[in-house]
């Protein structure tokens, strides 16, 4: 366990200075597993549209102070597994350019690696600001590999030529998942935080001997407050009154990823609210044991949230919500399916919530929804473009949604795109390509403009043979039922389907052009 300060008492020696930017703070939030529909406004919006409910867990501040304020993106994208969705709104880049296609495993061998420190990353970018932007992350990393890890305990601060975060506290990998803890499944209650640096200033050092990096086990049963929703909001609040403003916070909280468990006991409420937190007695009826527990944990980091948006000013604060990818297959609810939920391109892998709370969001916007293409990687452009960064040397899958949050434009992407692949490469640094060695096991590839959905999955062939491709086409609008095709049901280019109408033929050839030319396999 961690030596823990009060953070009312940790903060109130933090200096508190206007942010000088004229854009102010900006703070990114990651959520863990999450579907568009496991939050109370965004599955309200999709049962009004016709679309089954998704059993919301109660996420009261989300509801109110982001998405009642903001602007709801209804059509927003992800890559189908954690690592490359966080690679992406870091980099700018989907992965078949930054390499990172696959989560990176959390075991000492590099035949999948993480992120190198020589990429430019978005806090380096927002460090070229004027005024330049402090920045930390708190959380989940999850974007490097055992041996980057060994070789470099400070990987989230970059390296001498690419600087990153200035500082960091939070997970390398998911909770439990270390090769060598005993307590794998034990998860959100036993624990290993990692250090980069320290995260509260006043007082003693976390760390056993000295100051970080280091690691620190943290145990729930001993300390409640060490319960790690609370805690990553507890290193969240106390960066953003230490931070220098303006500043670029990134908060990534694990839930609602697996182990699922019940909630402990003493979790803390939100000044704001007055609302006691949930704790063990927290069950939604109707649902089994792994989809209750996983809304539990949802409504439980919904109440730590309203702790962090307490200490925010929203006058000079973005916040940007959005989560890493679809949910869980055991906690899918019918008559969505489970095999076509996390890891997969398909709906349910890819389809995530994505909201933005802004004092640059005009007053008739607020608490708007919008039917745009968004994609996570966009996040990026966006965050640059809010702080009036410089432009990225290499950024070129991200597009700004400054226009759509001023109301200047009501979209800015014509197509959205996601992918899978395995396994991981390092790009080389001459051609940015993969290396010459480099063996593509599968590539799955999703593209769309907005009502039809093509899919291409790429798996390799026998010795010394081209690749094999599957295509499946989807009618996200209308479908073969004459309803839009929520479940992806209906694949227009199966065997037994009829013949494609002009539209969809049209739309075809217009999707595989695009994707052929922006978007090439990287399977060969």
């Amino acid at each position: 366990m961690k030596l823990r300060l009060a953070v009312p008492l940790l903060l109130a020696a933090a200096a508190s200075a206007s942010p000088q930017g004229a854009s102010g703070n900006v703070c990114v939030i990651v959520l863990d597993d999450v579907a568009p529909g496991m939050l109370s406004s965004f599955d309200a919006a999709a049962v009004a549209s016709g679309r089954p409910s998704q059993a919301p867990a109660a996420t009261p501040v989300i509801d109110a102070l982001l998405a009642g304020q903001g602007i709801s993106f209804d059509r927003a994208w992800s890559c189908p597994t954690c690592s490359p969705s966080r690679a992406a709104m870091l980099t700018g880049r989907f992965g078949l350019r930054s390499g990172i296609g696959q989560v990176v495993p959390p075991r000492a061998t590099r035949p999948c690696p993480g992120l190198e420190t020589d990429v430019e990353l978005l806090p380096g970018l927002l460090r070229g600001a004027q005024p330049p932007y402090s920045s930390g992350a708190v959380g989940k990393w999850h974007v490097a590999d055992q041996l980057q890890l060994a070789a470099n305990p400070q990987h989230p601060l970059g390296g001498t030529t690419q600087p990153w975060f200035d500082r960091f506290a939070g997970t390398w990998f998911n909770l439990g998942a270390m090769a060598l803890q005993p307590y794998q499944s034990s998860g959100y209650y036993v624990w290993e935080k990692n250090y980069a640096t320290r995260i509260e200033w006043l007082g003693a050092s976390p760390c056993p001997a000295g100051d970080p990096p280091c690691n620190v086990d943290m145990d729930v049963n001993i300390a409640p407050l060490d319960y790690p929703s609370v805690d990553t909001i507890d290193d969240a609040i106390v960066l953003a009154r230490e931070l220098p403003q303006p500043w670029f916070l990134w908060v990534a909280p694990h839930a609602a990823h697996t182990p699922f468990h019940p909630l402990p006991a003493g979790l803390p409420a939100d000044a704001c609210r007055g609302v006691a937190a949930p704790g063990p007695s927290c069950v939604y009826p109707g649902l089994n044991s792994a989809q209750s527990d996983s809304r539990c944990m949802l409504a439980a980091l919904d109440h730590q949230l309203g702790r962090l948006f307490c200490e925010l000013d929203f006058a000079t604060t973005t916040v940007i919500l959005v989560a890493d990818n679809g949910w869980g297959q055991h906690v899918v609810v019918a008559p969505y399916s489970a095999a076509r939920s996390k890891a997969s391109v398909y709906q349910g892998g890819i389809e995530v919530p994505f909201v933005v709370r802004s004092p640059l969001i005009p007053a008739n916007l607020r608490g708007s929804r919008s039917g745009a293409l968004v994609s996570l990687v966009d996040v990026f452009a966006t965050v640059g473009a809010i702080a009036s960064a410089p432009a990225a040397q290499n950024a070129e899958d991200s597009v700004s949604l400054l226009p759509i949050l001023t109301g200047q434009r009501p979209g800015v992407r014509r197509f959205a795109y996601s992918e899978v692949f395995q396994p991981n490469f390092t790009p080389d640094a001459a051609t940015g390509l993969p290396p010459t060695n480099y063996r593509c096991m599968r590539h799955d590839q999703a593209l769309t403009q907005g009502r039809f959905k093509l899919i291409r999955k790429w798996r390799r062939g026998p010795s010394n043979s081209p690749p094999l491709l599957t295509e499946e086409l989807y009618d996200l609008e209308q479908g073969a039922a004459g309803g839009p095709d929520w479940h992806e049901a209906w694949n227009l280019l199966a065997a037994s389907a009829a013949p494609l109408s002009a539209t969809a033929a049209t739309a075809l050839a217009e999707l595989r052009a695009e994707c052929d030319a922006t978007y090439p396999t990287i399977l060969n």
